[in-house]
């Protein structure tokens, strides 16, 4: 084991996650030394649910089942479009309130890309969030046309869905009534790509046919590394964002 990964791992330790999970670990070792096996038992099983809650490899393990027959995109390679649905999710504000791209913000940069090399027409911004319960409401469409304009997109190529769409299952529902307003013949999904499966199928049911165009991938291959071990934000993130993909699937929104 190299010094950097021995520092990598010690330093991940220190951090909250790191201390909390050493704390459940240390706790079953201190019942069982003082006998009392059921609490060792319990100290013992909640430490293995929260390193398997933030384990990089699960993580990493549930995106790629996800993301599994989601074909890569290549601009060069793809007919062009009427129309790319881009879906809500890859903007956030700064504490300025101004917009700016997320951890999905891919899916924003991969619709500006296809515009620039000619194979989307019309770029389509959707989705409606709010800051907490009672907080404002943020037009996610709006942001990411902000940022697109930024990119250089032109404002005629860029259209933003009106009216609130709180979940997947209603962005597909005002696609599809767009797409049947403006006559659009073919026309693309675009999201990340470990939410497509269940946008795709949302899309079927409402008989949207769509082109899936993935972004923001997150089932990428890790190698051994002892400090991926330790649980840690990209393993509680992405196991997370699994969890709540099925969970969508089930509640079919």
């Amino acid at each position: 084991m190299s010094l950097f990964a021995l520092q990598k791992t010690l330093g991940l330790l220190a951090m909250p996650a790191g201390l909390l999970w050493l704390f459940l670990l240390a706790s079953a070792l201190l019942c069982r030394l003082r006998d009392q096996r059921l609490a060792a038992r319990l100290f013992l099983l909640a430490a293995l649910g929260y390193a398997a809650a933030g384990n990089v490899y699960l993580g990493s393990f549930l995106m790629a089942r996800l993301e599994a027959g989601v074909p890569p995109v290549s601009p060069s390679a793809l007919q062009p479009l009427d129309a790319v649905f881009v879906l809500g999710g890859g903007t956030t504000e700064d504490p300025f309130g101004r917009p700016e791209a997320n951890l999905s913000g891919d899916r924003v940069l991969l619709a500006a890309r296809l515009w620039k090399a000619g194979k989307a027409a019309v770029l389509v911004a959707s989705g409606t969030s709010r800051m907490g319960l009672h907080g404002r409401v943020r037009d996610l469409g709006e942001e990411t046309r902000a940022l697109w304009l930024d990119l250089g997109v032109p404002a005629r190529a860029v259209v933003v869905v009106q009216g609130p769409c709180w979940n997947t299952r209603s962005e597909i529902r005002a696609d599809l009534t767009l797409q049947r307003q403006r006559g659009w013949k073919r026309v693309g999904l675009l999201s990340s790509a470990w939410h497509l499966p269940r946008a795709l199928a949302l899309a079927r049911r409402a008989g949207l046919d769509v082109v899936p165009l993935g972004a923001d991938w997150r089932g990428r291959p890790h190698g051994f590394h002892l400090q991926l071990l330790v649980p840690q934000g990209e393993g509680f993130l992405d196991v997370q964002r699994a969890c709540w993909e099925w969970l969508g699937r089930r509640m079919g929104r």
